[in-house]
């Protein structure tokens, strides 16, 4: 016999499912849309107000020039070292030195390094500690008031230390600035995704940060800390796997401000594979994850101003936005499978698809360093950030789990 109720409660049961996946779905987007939306706006506040400045200190007669110590700190670094050391020579700046730390490397490290004694390079050599070891090394040798911590990987543009030194001159409550990150050689499409990575969602989110002065991270390849909220602060730990992200909670602890500086660029080396790749973004993930556990008491914390109160969260919400993303695309998949009608969803992905390349290349014009080749390549970046997302959610269970990661350098090549 046929089973008449059954008949008539499917169209129900199929209207229903259909409004609980749109309302789902059109939430989600929603939100990841006005995160893009503010994102964007707050970039542009800050532009506007970079212009602003620099009206302003073409007005001035002269800058204020701060002593700063550039601390290289080197592990197995042959290949790149020596192209490093010569940027930092290279340097528009008069009042600076440079110290490069040889963490125990068992390759010619050393021998690359102290090719540059005679030319005033302090180069110190210690056993294995780790990074976070050799930078603390580095700032107990060092006499600046700034430092300016550099990867090995690394080389700095030659106006970086002027843009960052008229930084700490117009704040006296700034105790950090990171540095714009770019990729050296982006050649491929891989580096070309990575350097695009950089420009839009990582540049994007410093910029919107600096206005709050609360950037969350000063990254490795250059970031500039104040001697004095190092002291009071404390030096580097060696506990978590970003031990960048966790000085900068340190330092935002301490009561100092944390800005942005889009014209001090450092052009650093990218992993060229898939697989370096996901080893790079599994480490920094599960770092991002120790560190906000260890800093909970910053969570909405009014004593801790806009760092606690926007800050933190902010970092939450990048670290759930996978979540956000990966469960897009579930549910356009899932109502293929459940004969939902699929339209509507798919035109709300290519709006939020074409909206991710607007906003690519929005972020591309209002860096400093605009580059073609990312801009062409922008179509991809969606695919390659659910990409990404795929990687944090596996490193965030990893971490759940306390499952053990070494840490792994991707292959150098020279610079």
């Amino acid at each position: 016999m046929i089973d008449i109720s059954a008949i008539t409660e499917l169209p129900f049961l199929k209207l229903e499912q259909m409004a609980w996946y749109h309302f789902l779905f059109y939430g989600f987007m929603f939100i990841l849309i006005l995160r893009l939306v503010v994102l964007c706006s707050l970039s542009l506040m800050y532009t506007l107000l970079k212009i602003k400045d620099d009206i302003k200190i073409l007005k001035k007669e002269s800058d204020t020039f701060i002593p700063f110590s550039i601390i290289v700190p080197a592990y197995n670094e042959e290949v790149t070292i020596s192209s490093c050391i010569e940027s930092m020579l290279n340097l528009d700046y008069p009042s600076y030195e440079v110290i490069v730390v040889d963490d125990g490397s068992k390759d010619k490290t050393l021998n690359e390094a102290s090719k540059f004694l005679m030319k005033g390079v302090q180069v110190i050599h210690q056993e294995n500690t780790g990074k976070p070891g050799a930078i603390n090394m580095g700032i107990k040798n060092a006499s600046g008031d700034i430092i300016i911590t550099v990867d090995a990987d690394s080389k700095l543009h030659p106006k970086s230390l002027k843009w960052i030194s008229r930084r700490f001159s117009k704040n006296q409550r700034l105790g950090a600035v990171a540095g714009n990150v770019k990729i050296d050689h982006s050649r491929g499409v891989l580096k070309i995704l990575q350097s695009l990575e950089y420009t839009t969602s990582i540049n994007l989110g410093r910029k919107s940060q600096s206005l709050f002065h609360c950037v969350m991270i000063v990254p490795g390849a250059i970031a500039a800390l104040k001697t004095e909220a190092l002291h009071k602060a404390g030096y580097f730990s060696s506990d978590t796997f970003a031990e960048d992200f966790d000085i900068t909670m340190r330092i935002l602890q301490a009561g100092y401000h944390v800005e942005y500086e889009s014209r001090a660029v450092a052009f650093t080396q990218a992993p060229e594979s898939i697989e370096d790749l996901m080893k790079q973004r599994r480490r920094w993930n599960r770092g991002i994850t120790q560190v906000l556990a260890k800093y909970q008491c910053m969570y909405m914390n009014p004593k801790y101003g806009l760092a606690g109160l926007v800050g933190v969260p902010y970092m939450w919400f990048e670290q759930g936005s996978c979540i956000l993303n990966f469960f897009l695309l579930s549910m356009l998949i899932t109502s293929a499978f459940i004969n939902l009608q699929i339209t509507s969803l798919t035109i709300g992905i290519l709006i939020y698809w074409g909206l991710t390349i607007l906003v690519s290349i929005f972020a591309e014009l209002m860096d400093p360093m605009p580059s073609i080749r990312e801009i062409i390549i922008s179509p991809l970046y969606l695919p390659y950030n659910i990409f990404l997302d795929v990687i944090s959610m596996m490193a965030f269970i990893e971490e759940i789990l306390n499952i053990t990661m070494k840490w792994e350098k991707p292959k150098r090549e020279e610079m």
